[in-house]
């Protein structure tokens, strides 16, 4: 197996050499004429008739250009290839699409693709049938393209006999995919004698469905940058391009300079159209930002375009969208902090990592203030500690955070330094009758003298409230009557004051029932009993007395 590999390496080798060979060869030849018609050529495009090793091929300096293929360039049985140096485990937009793409009843043209890795194994292949578009991922489900290895990747567009009745034109276009809202880097080159160098003009797509997009680019002190620029490219909701799984493809002719709106008009060179929103440097090592605001809403495909002017050196650039919202959110492990203990706060970013954060905090109204730098528990949980503080202060505090796409993140609040207390309660009994009086027994700790304490009886349809007070030793009581039958809930509650927290009781559970006849009644029983007597003394006396 060591064995195969070494000789694939070889042979893959042996064929990159070849290549340079040729380029050597030939791309000087053509060099002076290609420079000289910018207008009409795409940079960093080399096409080559009958040329050994593929006979019709195209070599792409880098993936940035679209390369076009005429009609009847590529004649039913023959084959063009097209080579492009890629990185392992980039993603790539890969699509070959255009006129000849025909969802119709009777399609005419159908060009299949092969691809091989710098080995020269065959690492896919793409044979829908005529008049469909090839999805050129990893996978027919995926929408990119991830190689598994850095170098020369290969593409032979074959125009399949067994299919195909014409040779119709076409677009195959490879450029990079980069994701919002994270850092990427290129490495950029100035121009020589005026003219685009391999790596003076770099290309890359993404996808947002914000409208809002702001790009920063950090440029290094040996670098001038000519411009950055941003062109939109597709929006399927709009009616411009179109969508192939699941991600939206660039206008064809947008890809080659025609604008339709804001859509389109992508270039690469220093001259031309500049894009819908672009920036420039005046001196090298100067910062470029972009703040874009589409006219326009759905799922849009960008281009972003990055061309240097004088010397070189690496940038890091971000494209950040409004739909990411990065924030500083409070997780603070003690919510009530008692005097003579620290106070630890914590902070965590919702969705963005965090490179550094500190805290301020004042204990007088921002009269002074102290500043202490959050110790990173994670990429996106920070930690601080406040010294402890006497019951009654009052601690304000904000807290800054700068993520990795350097944002400010923000969060603040305050609290106050309290004792914690307890209430415990006990009724003198657990049922009454209605209408007689319950007596409600409680304790607060820590103890102190005329502190209110609200007791509160809740039954289904009524509410009874009444206040009392603590005696020194923290105890109270309360005599309440609940008037209505049924069950009744008991609670004691202190609201807090400066140097203590609000705290609760437990519920206890009270029955009021319904009083016996007897009982209910007893007023007239005693009533009618006292009338019969007296009406039955009064017939005595009047009848002794006869």
């Amino acid at each position: 197996m060591q064995k195969q590999n070494k000789n694939k390496i070889q042979s893959s080798a042996l064929v990159s050499t070849l290549i340079l060979v040729l380029l050597a060869t030939f791309v000087p030849i053509f060099q002076n004429e290609a420079y000289a018609q910018d207008q009409n050529e795409e940079l960093y495009v080399h096409n080559f008739f009958d040329v050994p090793p593929y006979g019709n091929w195209t070599y792409l300096e880098k993936p940035i250009s679209p390369v076009y293929i005429n009609d009847s360039q590529i004649k039913i049985g023959s084959n063009w290839t097209i080579i492009c140096p890629l990185k392992a485990n980039h993603t790539y937009h890969i699509y070959f699409y255009g006129e000849w793409v025909d969802y119709g009843p009777n399609p005419e043209t159908d060009y299949d693709i092969y691809v091989y890795n710098p080995l020269g194994e065959l690492e896919g292949y793409h044979t829908e049938a005529a008049g469909l578009p090839e999805h050129l991922g990893t996978t027919t489900e995926e929408p990119f393209f991830k190689p598994k290895y850095s170098g020369n990747y290969t593409f032979v567009i074959r125009n399949d006999p067994r299919e195909s009745k014409a040779a119709k034109p076409a677009t195959f276009m490879i450029i990079e995919n980069i994701e919002c809202n994270k850092w990427h880097e290129i490495h950029v080159e100035g121009k020589e004698n005026n003219r685009h160098v391999e790596n003076t003009s770099w290309a890359f797509e993404f996808k947002t469905s914000s409208q809002k997009i702001e790009i920063l680019l950090k440029v290094p002190e040996t670098l001038d940058m000519y411009e950055v620029r941003l062109y939109p490219m597709a929006n399927p909701s709009e009616g411009v391009g179109e969508t192939l799984n699941e991600v939206p493809l660039p206008w064809e002719k947008g890809l080659y300079g025609e604008l339709q709106n804001e859509f389109g008009g992508y270039n690469i060179r220093s001259e031309g159209y500049r894009g819908v929103a672009y920036a420039s440097c005046e001196y090298y090592g100067q910062d470029m930002q972009i703040n874009y605001t589409a006219p326009f809403t759905g799922e849009t495909l960008y281009h972003l375009v990055l061309i240097g002017e004088k010397g070189s050196g690496k940038i890091r650039f971000i494209v950040k969208t409004g739909d990411l919202k990065p924030a500083l959110i409070e997780k603070r492990s003690q919510w009530k902090i008692a005097p003579n203990n620290e106070s630890t706060l914590i902070f965590e970013s919702n969705c963005t990592d965090i490179t550094k954060a500190w805290l301020n905090y004042t204990t007088n109204k921002w009269k002074s203030h102290n500043t202490t730098q959050m110790e990173m528990i994670n990429n996106r949980t920070c930690l601080a500690v406040i010294p402890s503080q006497p019951a009654g202060t009052t601690i304000e505090y904000i807290a800054e955070a700068i993520d990795t796409l350097e944002n400010k993140l923000v969060s603040a609040g305050n609290y106050t330094i309290k004792y914690a207390v307890s209430i415990n309660i006990w009724l003198d009994k657990e049922s009454v009758t209605e209408g007689e009086n319950i007596t409600v027994y409680g304790t607060m700790q820590p103890a102190e003298q005329n502190l209110t304490i609200t007791i509160t009886l809740t039954s289904e349809n009524a509410t009874i409230q009444q206040e009392t007070t603590t005696d020194i030793n923290g105890n109270f009581t309360l005599s309440l009557k609940p008037n209505i039958k049924g069950e009744w809930t008991i609670q004691a509650v202190f609201n807090g004051d400066k140097y203590r927290f609000k705290a609760y009781s437990q519920k206890l559970t009270l029955k009021v029932e319904e009083p016996t006849f007897f009982s209910k009644f007893a007023l007239y029983i005693y009533g009618a009993i006292i009338a019969t007597i007296v009406i039955g003394a009064v017939v005595y006396v009047k009848k002794f007395r006869e």
